[in-house]
């Protein structure tokens, strides 16, 4: 696969595309093994990744956890409309004091926010959508539960010139 990578956008070459591929199939992985995969030597690799990460390219490393493993069996969307004449309020650091909420999205369209919550149960899921409501200026919620996921967490690709 051939990437043209938009080098004026991002500054990067074929070589740190291929490293951030890499890392974020195992970010465990030894320089020696990353360098060997795209052609350059294990330091050259080590000198390429932490130019990525000065750069804010890399912004961090972690394991990825089952949510259903530790007990977080329900995955819902909640949008959130907030009340007439607060939408200039910024909502996201009441959202974010709210420990089941994985991601908080402000979005375009009917809706203000969009959560992606993690819950136990129905039942649970049910308390945290119910503060979410307890919100200051939240107008209305509406919810949407998974029932299954067909991917997620997909690796993040440099954009490609048309």
């Amino acid at each position: 696969m051939r990437l043209r990578l938009m080098a004026d956008k991002s500054g990067l070459d074929r070589i740190d595309a291929r490293l951030l591929e890499l890392l974020q199939e195992d970010g465990r992985r030894p320089y020696a093994e990353l360098g060997a995969e795209v052609g350059i030597s294990g330091p050259a690799a080590h000198e390429r990744v932490k130019k990525l990460e000065a750069r804010g390219v890399i912004t961090g490393y972690g394991a990825r956890v089952s949510a259903e493993a530790v007990g977080l069996g329900v995955l819902a969307f909640t949008w959130v409309t907030q009340a007439p004449g607060t939408v200039v309020t910024d909502l996201t650091g009441d959202f974010g004091a709210i420990p089941e909420i994985e991601e908080c999205h402000h979005v375009t369209g009917e809706a203000d926010y969009l959560l992606k919550i993690r819950a136990r149960d129905t039942r649970d899921l049910e308390r945290v959508i119910r503060a979410v409501q307890a919100t200051r200026h939240v107008f209305s919620t509406e919810s949407d539960v998974v029932f299954s996921t067909a991917f997620e967490r997909r690796p993040i690709r440099p954009a490609e010139r048309p």
